[in-house]
């Protein structure tokens, strides 16, 4: 299953940049987020490994991650394990203006198991849906950059 979202925010590339990679932020925009721990870092960022716990429904759900792409300001890509999916998120930043970054992320997911049968029911009730998890945590995240950026100038 294959999504695109495109977000513009109002803050220079670098600004937004840092809320894909700064722990303590990423706990902000991210919704369930309750851990993200480096396990091993690289100099150029790819290759570096990642434990992340998700809490839902009442359960934490972990997740392994490695960055497998990487330019400061520009795009991070890290392909994600957990028990019953597989993730690719691939952000990309671009500057629009001096103080304005569209940013996209392209997001695959690949359901195992008993699961990947069950997942195209999935994607075709969430097209119906009116509840958007990528757009609605790019709201929070555009939110909290122009916010932050505001306020520094």
């Amino acid at each position: 299953m294959k999504s695109t979202t495109v977000t513009v925010i109002d803050a220079p590339t670098k600004n937004v940049f840092v809320w894909l990679e700064d722990t303590d932020k990423m706990k902000q925009w991210l919704p369930n987020l309750v851990e993200d721990v480096p396990l091993t870092e690289t100099e150029d960022k790819i290759g570096s490994r990642f434990r992340q716990v998700y809490h839902e429904r009442g359960k934490d759900m972990e997740m392994i991650g490695e960055v497998t792409a990487y330019t400061l300001n520009e795009r991070m890509r890290a392909y994600i394990t957990a028990d019953m999916f597989d993730l690719d998120v691939d952000y990309h930043l671009n500057a629009t203006a001096p103080a304005q970054t569209e940013l996209t992320q392209y997001t695959e997911i690949k359901f195992k198991g008993f699961v990947r049968f069950i997942a195209p029911v999935f994607g075709l009730l969430s097209k119906f849906s009116s509840k958007d998890p990528t757009a609605e945590a790019h709201a929070v995240l555009k939110e909290l950059c122009e916010a932050e950026y505001q306020g520094s100038l």
